[in-house]
């Protein structure tokens, strides 16, 4: 009994490992995102991911109203998918494009 339960712990602790470098790398990649979209066209962005079972499920990019809010969705579009393609291993499944803005502004 006890070495089962050691051999289960065990392989936790493996794949628990394992998950925290996949975290760790794919937050020091969400900082490159926003440090590619910042370099290239000067807007602060938020960057967001979902893994699910190894796989990158989406990417949400957020831009601040005040930065974008005269630019066409379509050259939002194009900022982040640039920069997602240039910076993640990874293709996401689907790419989120979010405006967001505080109260009063």
């Amino acid at each position: 009994m006890k070495t089962a339960l050691s051999l289960v712990l065990s392989i936790l602790l493996a794949t628990g490992c394992g998950l925290v470098e996949d975290v760790k790398g794919m937050m020091e990649k969400a900082q490159a995102v926003s440090k590619a979209i910042k370099e290239k066209h000067g807007w602060e962005t938020q960057v967001g991911w979902n893994l699910n079972n190894g796989k990158l499920t989406n990417v949400t990019v957020m831009f601040q109203s005040t930065e974008v809010r005269e630019q066409k969705v379509s050259l939002l579009e194009a900022a982040a998918a640039d920069a997602v393609a240039r910076t993640l291993t990874m293709k996401p499944e689907t790419l989120v494009i979010q405006v967001v803005s505080q109260p009063g502004n």
